[in-house]
């Protein structure tokens, strides 16, 4: 697990939020924020999509 990412919100009209990973050669990578919810209990999470490169 990356520990060392943050949250940014990417100021659209409907707010979508992202989070960033800052990797060793100073670059960044964003990931869309998305969320799950269970229709029976009112459990969220959140989580991201990673495609293994």
């Amino acid at each position: 697990m990356k520990e060392d990412c943050y949250v940014k919100d990417t100021a659209q009209a409907i707010s979508d939020f992202v989070v960033v990973e800052k990797k060793e050669d100073l670059k960044k990578k964003e990931f869309p924020l998305k969320a799950a919810v269970c229709k029976s209990c009112g459990y969220v999470e959140l989580y991201v999509d990673v495609n293994e490169e």
